[in-house]
């Protein structure tokens, strides 16, 4: 009986033993396969979230390609939007228009931001300037046949006194040079004074109809054109030609140096304005300036284009217009400006030379109380700009007539 318990008991502990080991190994096979179905799970999932991140990249930058190319088509226009924007915002917040509108007073002003008097380049935030200080605005190109007032070429500050104190840098000496041990170096001289540049008013006034007051889109974009236009026409007179003397601010005819033939004095045969504008250059050169823009009478540009060889072929051609829209000789920008009398000229580092200073922004002021504009129902509209003008570098401008400088240049 007890062998047969024993044997019994022999096949029951090999039984659980076989019984264990396929458990065993069927529990990893369940494993394994339990894995290789995790893994294939997970692998399945970031495929898909990889697809689905490329997809959305992909969509992303579709939408931005099309922003980009929107703002493109948008930035034409972007310059007189934006100004005329600026006044319809400043016409909308003045109380005391509005007051006028309704009869109620009988005058008005409101201010905007000193910006919409910078050349026609308007544009608030996003613009740039280029070397000699024009204001640009991005992915618009300059059009060459726009005439670019002063403001847009020499650099503009603000200020909030009543006069600019600078120094003007009239000559200056250089004596650097290599020296022996232990002697004494010389001194470069520099030939300084000190200036003052008084803030002066410059105004211009015109007169709208009492139906354009009541319109406020047609009021903005009226005066958003001409306004800052009249006023940029007294400030270039004054920044070309003024005197100096109260209330004129000092123009670069009058503050820089005079035009001299050096070297060229009667070496050119038949004299132009071409070579002119070439000896004038390199005087500014002679002077450790880099001549960055050239100020002409439109006359005096297309008399200059206009030039003929022996054959009848013109000079230049197209080669006076660049790529970016400038018009240019000898790679410096030309810019033409009514107030720059017929047969002068002036070539110069604008990024050095000077800087024009604008207390407040424009100021605007409308009243019935001129004249009759009462009793016919029109109302006077007055802009008023606070400029002031200081030449640091006289010598950084090179100015004078072409007549008298040809006369320099032409062979005894």
């Amino acid at each position: 009986m007890s062998e047969i318990n024993k044997e019994t008991q022999d096949h029951l502990n090999n039984l659980a033993n076989v019984i264990d080991d396929k458990i065993e190994k069927a529990s990893k096979a369940s494993v394994d396969n339990a894995k290789n179905e995790v893994d294939s799970v997970i692998k399945g999932e970031v495929n898909n979230l990889v697809e689905k991140f490329n997809e959305g990249t992909e969509a992303l930058n579709k939408r931005i390609d099309a922003i980009e190319v929107d703002n493109k088509k948008k930035s034409v226009s972007n310059v007189f939007r934006t100004k005329r924007e600026a006044f319809t915002d400043a016409i909308g917040k003045s109380e005391s228009l509005k007051a006028m509108k309704t009869g109620s007073r009988g005058n008005a002003s409101m201010e905007l931001k000193a910006d919409v008097l910078i050349s026609s380049d308007f544009a608030g935030a996003g613009s740039s300037r280029d070397a000699t200080g024009v204001m640009h605005v991005d992915g618009i190109k300059r059009d060459p046949s726009n005439v670019t007032n002063m403001m847009g070429i020499i650099p503009v500050g603000s200020t909030d006194s009543n006069v600019i104190r600078y120094v003007k840098e009239s000559a200056y000496t250089n004596n650097a040079a290599n020296i022996a041990e232990g002697s004494a170096p010389t001194d470069s001289e520099f030939q300084l004074t000190a200036e003052d540049a008084v803030v002066q008013k410059t105004t211009a006034v015109m007169t709208i109809s009492q139906e354009m007051l009541d319109d406020t889109p047609g009021l903005s974009s009226y005066l958003s054109q001409r306004l800052p236009a009249k006023i940029n026409t007294v400030i270039d007179d004054q920044l070309i030609g003024g005197s100096g003397s109260s209330p004129n601010l000092l123009g670069i005819l009058n503050g820089g140096t005079t035009f001299a033939a050096g070297g060229f004095a009667n070496a050119i045969e038949s004299a132009q304005e071409l070579d002119v504008l070439y000896v004038a250059m390199n005087q500014l050169a002679l002077s450790n300036y880099a001549a960055n823009g050239i100020v002409l009478n439109p006359t005096d540009f297309h008399k200059i284009a206009l030039l003929k060889d022996t054959t009848n072929e013109y000079l230049r051609g197209n080669s006076l217009v660049s790529a970016d829209g400038f018009f240019r000789i000898n790679g410096v920008p030309v810019y033409m400006n009514n107030k720059m009398g017929a047969g002068s000229f002036a070539v110069a580092d604008f990024s050095q030379a000077s800087q024009v200073w604008q207390r407040e922004g424009l100021k605007v002021d409308f009243g019935y109380e001129d004249s009759d504009n009462f009793s016919k129902y029109l109302v006077s509209v007055r802009g008023i700009a606070r400029i002031a003008h200081s030449i640091y570098l006289p010598t950084a401008i090179v100015k004078g007539s072409f007549s008298t400088a040809k006369t320099a240049l032409e062979t005894a």
